[in-house]
């Protein structure tokens, strides 16, 4: 089984993601390692891909756009976003998919 890519902490979902810009689609490509991969078609440039990815969260976890933050890795493929934690129950439907 995989090592989970997200934790519960103070009340928030905190996620890590292994973003692939310039994919064929915005989507969730699935679970590699620790973090959820995220394909999205924006190129990695001027926080384009990071908004796409927030996008694909947001839609994917059913929770507002707005509610979805990048914490960490704003120019790096490996981020970690923080998102509401009524978006746990989904992750964890991910989790066991695997």
């Amino acid at each position: 089984m995989a090592e989970e890519f997200f934790s519960v902490r103070s009340g928030s979902v905190y996620l890590r993601v292994r973003a692939r810009p310039g994919a064929r689609e915005d989507s969730v490509l699935g679970v590699r390692g620790s973090e959820l991969l995220v394909g999205v078609r924006a190129p990695p440039e001027k926080g384009k891909a990071n908004a796409a990815i927030a996008r694909v969260l947001a839609r994917v976890l059913r929770v507002p756009y707005g509610d979805v933050t990048l914490k960490l890795g704003g120019s790096s493929a490996h981020k970690v976003y923080v998102v509401p934690v009524s978006a746990a129950s989904i992750l964890a439907k991910m989790v066991s998919a695997v």
